[in-house]
């Protein structure tokens, strides 16, 4: 079995507010052209997609220079949907991480991919505040993800989680959705568009549970 954690690129789809909405066109038909071609416009921090540490660090590493074993690697999902919505302190969140390793991407489950294409997506979910986020990057772990839209609250206007985590050279994954359907730990893989010198793109994130120790 495998388990799609990305949500569809579509006209209509929601983007972070203050974003432009992309455009999907067909500007070749099979039937009118004999082949078939689609335009695409949009920005590369929008759906489910990965921030690179350049995408708010000066001189930070940019997507092509990730090492591959970084995007290909082991998830721990951690399920805070019963917590308050909004910042997790470090005294909460820490005695739910005994089972994350060094190379762990660590998913927070926060069950608001239900949420996606309403206004409550946008308040729905968790995120750790700078100590727990700090606690985290002590362990090693290779970056972090959401069903939510950010590791910020939409409302910031300085976005210090993202430094936290960028700054730390960790990387960042918003928009996932499914993560309801994963073991507490699972193998993933993450696959975003490669552009050279990017600071983040678009990604489909498939996890593999047939694969992980629980399945076993």
């Amino acid at each position: 079995m495998i388990v799609d954690l990305t949500h569809p690129l579509d006209n209509g789809m929601p983007v972070y507010p203050g974003m432009p909405d992309p455009s999907f066109r067909a500007i070749a038909h099979v039937a009118d052209d004999g082949y078939a071609m689609t335009e695409y416009h949009m920005l590369n921090h929008i759906g489910t997609h990965i921030d690179a540490p350049a995408h708010q660090i000066l001189d930070g590493d940019t997507l092509d220079r990730i090492p591959l074993e970084r995007l290909v690697t082991d998830a721990v999902t951690i399920d805070v949907s019963d917590l308050p919505k909004g910042a997790i302190a470090r005294d909460v969140l820490e005695p739910r991480c005994d089972e994350v390793r060094a190379g762990d991407f660590v998913f927070l489950y926060s069950d608001n991919g239900r949420n996606f294409g309403t206004d409550a997506y946008w308040t729905g979910w968790s995120f750790p505040d700078a100590d727990a986020a700090r606690m985290l990057i002590d362990r090693g772990i290779s970056g972090i993800g959401f069903d939510g839209p950010s590791c910020d609250p939409v409302d910031t206007t300085t976005f210090d989680l993202h430094r936290v985590w960028l700054g730390a050279g960790c990387l960042i994954l918003e928009n996932l959705t499914n993560l309801d359907q994963l073991p507490r730990r699972v193998r993933v893989v993450v696959a975003p568009i490669k552009v050279r010198d990017s600071n983040g793109g678009p990604s489909r994130v498939l996890a593999f549970p047939d694969g992980s120790e629980e399945a076993a």
